[in-house]
């Protein structure tokens, strides 16, 4: 099948287009950047509507608190231009005209109300303007005249990702200290990119439809966390200093959300683990574990660190 993956130049979309080409699939790629087939603003209506036919469609291209080009102001709209948009016109020019349109979401669009575990059918709200903007987007996908399927992904983790990780590394290999936001006791689900580009491939190639969660077996908390990268570095003494969660809440209410948004303020305060009976029924095994991803996290960010390892 012809295959068009958006945002293929980065983190997800590369291990998959790998997976894509392996299965015998003639791919199309398109970002904002990068060495692919068309570039351009997917929030451009002339630049989607110019993007050729094809069978399937994987939307990976998004942007989120880590995006390189965050604005500190007018995060609203930066959001919903790239992700609201962007998928806005994807939609209008491959509705009713592709096999299967399949959805890149987040497991922040569950409502996040302490469950101790979220399953597809939990129910969906945006609370920071990222997840409000990736729930619009679900939605328009939802709406679709052909199948589609959404991957509801936590935490990606795995080579080349650091977000709070570069902290927790740096700290703990410079300093010896390790701050523990909250408790730290709260378990928090990740997955490894590569398990997370497999299930995509695996979707493209069942054709399957409906919502798939994907996260790594076995979560662990924020103390676990420190405790597997003190391990995997060989780290001989780490003290934790712990920082009251009242404190960081209002900061980051204080800040309006710049410093820490709502969604990362949630996940410090409670479990965020995913069910994934559905994926695993299609036939997704994943590779890694939650363990196995943070080490993969720590040894990457501690060898980017090194001298001369730029």
């Amino acid at each position: 099948m012809r295959v068009l993956v958006t945002g293929a130049a980065g983190f997800l979309a590369r291990p998959l287009l790998e997976l894509l080409r392996q299965d015998g699939h003639e791919l199309v790629t398109t970002d904002r950047a990068g060495a692919v087939d068309h570039r351009g603003d997917l929030a451009d209506p002339g630049f989607t509507q110019s993007l050729p036919d094809v069978d399937v469609v994987v939307h990976a291209a998004a942007v989120q608190y880590v995006t390189a080009d965050l604005p500190r102001f007018r995060r609203q709209g930066f959001f919903r231009r790239n992700n609201i948009e962007a998928t806005q016109n994807l939609v209008r020019r491959y509705s009713g005209g592709v096999e299967l349109f399949v959805n890149v979401g987040t497991s922040m669009m569950y409502d996040q109300t302490g469950l101790p575990v979220y399953t597809t059918k939990s129910p969906m709200k945006g609370v920071g303007v990222y997840s409000k903007s990736k729930l619009d987007a679900y939605r328009l996908v939802q709406g679709m005249a052909n199948p589609t399927a959404t991957m509801i992904p936590s935490i990606i983790g795995g080579e080349g990702r650091e977000g709070l990780f570069r902290g927790f590394v740096t700290s703990m290999t410079k300093r010896g200290i390790a701050i523990v936001p909250g408790t730290g006791d709260h378990r928090t689900n990740m997955v490894h990119v590569e398990d997370a580009a497999a299930l995509l491939a695996l979707i493209v190639r069942k054709k399957g439809t409906g919502l798939f969660n994907a996260a790594s077996p076995n979560p662990l908390t924020i103390n676990e966390w420190i405790d597997v990268i003190q391990e995997t570095l060989g780290l001989s003494k780490v003290r934790r200093i712990r920082f009251p969660y009242w404190i960081i809440k209002a900061g980051s209410v204080a800040t309006r959300y710049r410093i820490i948004a709502r969604e990362q303020l949630l996940m410090l305060g409670q479990s965020h683990v995913l069910s994934i009976d559905e994926s695993v029924a299609l036939g997704w095994d994943p590779k890694y574990d939650n363990r196995k991803v943070v080490e993969a996290i720590a040894r990457y960010i501690s060898s980017s660190s090194a001298p001369g390892a730029r």
